[in-house]
């Protein structure tokens, strides 16, 4: 034998081992001639090979990887790692879930092509006698299945679960119908497969705040998140510099990022929310989506106490369930054509609980006059009951949609007249729900703002008096408004008389 055969043999034997012992080296060894080495395909092989090899003693851990489209995640992942995973587990039981059986087909074809090419030289391997569309199996007795999410797993268990972009598109993931119907499967048949130590991996783009991702991060334990955005970001994972591109070995390089990019800024219809969802792998605008968080000011509550008009606005649905929405009871003061959020409640609560907490606010600060709820329906009911012992409550009828009614208010908090608590434990939240409007699952404080600020626009801005009384108050109010501009706005409601 020649010293150059020789030598490629010892190659192609050390490049077989090094395949089976680390997962990195098994995508550039199967996949070649097309493989392209990448620092981005590197790095998620390290993560994932560490996390299944982990002994953390859990029932299951979760692994989630969100990275943007045509990065190669697919071929990293789903296309490569049973066929490896079986190679160092040849008993093990892999499950794979795509959002249709065409993908998940595809998949499975994927890595059996993998276990005949090279599982017999890389670990050994050999075919079973269960080849079908959907599973085959191993002589050694494990196996991948491979179905649509929708296809159903009932009866097969699994040692490692792949999920692969379980939702196919925005529609789909704007629909709370399919974001439940997905997260049903994964809560009743997906999650109910798992073996005991099992490992799961959900990779998927987010298109939304509310679909399988973020339900699994909020509510799911033992779960890691690599986030890797197609721009870097502050503390980017992989080390790179705000604004480095992701994979530039595949030629998706700074220039290519720059321009890609700019196709979807200047898109005007949705394409900010595309980019931040796709690519960046954040279905929440940064900054917020209509209302900039640069655009809300803040101030020390102990330094502002008295307001010239203040008032309660409610956004009230009370059915006293987790899943339901919020009931929403915020108080506001105005001074000197400034709007301050002094107070907030956000609850579950039932009708008794929203008439109490009403109420409750209305002791609290007992100088907002003015109670402000929407006049349908579940504040209609509301309304009816407190108009019974208390003034001021007065019913408000909304003029135009949500976005509509935020557009109104909003130059309001652009040229910095609205005011935050600074140092309100509840704030983030707050601004939070703000940010993800009006794709968020919650709006119940934006309402609640806007209708307020939108109520209270026209008020007189009466400083209070030392020693006045409530009703020598209102009583200066009333004349002060009747010497006001406003008197002759035939469109005006700020006092509630009619």
């Amino acid at each position: 034998m020649s010293t150059t055969n020789s030598q490629k043999i010892l190659a192609e034997l050390a490049s077989r081992e090094l395949a089976r012992r680390y997962y990195k080296e098994y995508l550039a060894y199967v996949n070649r001639p097309i493989w392209v080495r990448s620092r981005f395909s590197e790095y998620l092989a390290d993560r994932v090979q560490a996390f299944i090899e982990a002994d953390t003693g859990n029932a299951y851990d979760i692994m989630v990887i969100s990275c943007p489209p045509q990065h190669g995640k697919t071929m990293t992942i789903t296309e490569s790692l049973p066929s490896w995973y079986l190679g160092r587990n040849p008993r093990k039981r892999v499950i794979e879930v795509s959002y249709n059986e065409d993908s998940a087909t595809r998949f499975l074809k994927a890595n059996k092509r993998k276990v005949k090419d090279y599982g017999s030289t890389v670990f050994g391997l050999k075919l079973g006698g269960v080849d079908r569309s959907d599973r085959f199996e191993l002589a050694s007795g494990g196996s991948i299945l491979s179905r649509g999410v929708m296809a159903g797993i009932t009866g097969n268990p699994a040692d490692l679960l792949i999920i692969d972009d379980p939702i196919k598109n925005r529609q789909e993931a704007d629909s709370e119908t399919t974001r439940n119907a997905v997260w049903a499967e994964w809560r009743d048949s997906m999650k109910s497969r798992l073996s005991a130590g099992a490992k799961v991996i959900l990779i998927m783009t987010p298109w939304h705040e509310d679909d399988i991702r973020a339900r699994i991060l909020n509510t799911e334990q033992n779960v890691t998140l690599i986030r890797l955005p197609c721009e870097a970001e502050e503390n980017d994972p992989m080390g790179r510099a705000p604004g480095d591109p992701l994979c530039p070995e595949i030629g998706k390089d700074a220039a290519w990022l720059q321009q890609f990019k700019a196709a979807y800024m200047n898109d005007p219809e949705g394409g900010q929310r595309s980019w931040q969802a796709l690519y960046q792998c954040n279905p929440v605008i940064e900054g917020g989506n209509m209302v900039l968080r640069s655009w809300w000011q803040y101030y020390d509550v102990k330094e502002i106490r008295t307001f010239g008009t203040e008032a309660i606005s409610v956004d009230a649905t009370f059915k006293d369930k987790d899943d339901s929405d919020f009931v929403a009871i915020q108080v506001w003061g105005k001074l000197n054509g400034n709007y301050y959020l002094r107070y907030r409640v956000k609850e579950h609560l039932n009708f008794p609980s929203t008439v109490a907490k009403i109420q409750q606010c209305r002791t609290l600060f007992p100088n907002a006059t003015r109670v402000y709820i929407e006049d349908k329906a579940n504040g209609s009911a509301i309304i009816q009951v407190l108009q019974k012992t208390m003034i001021g409550v007065i019913p408000v009828n909304p003029k135009g949609g949500k976005v509509a009614r935020v557009n109104a208010i909003s130059p309001a908090i652009e040229t910095g007249h609205v005011f935050l608590p600074k140092d309100a434990p509840w704030l983030e939240e707050y601004l939070k729900e703000w940010s993800e409007f009006p794709n968020g699952k919650h709006d119940d404080e934006v309402d609640a703002t806007s209708q307020a600020i939108s109520n209270m626009w026209y008020a007189y801005d009466v400083a209070e008096q030392p020693g006045e009384t409530d009703v020598e108050r209102m009583e200066r109010e009333a004349d002060e408004y009747l010497l006001s501009e406003n008197m002759y706005d035939v469109y005006d409601d700020s006092m509630g008389w009619w």
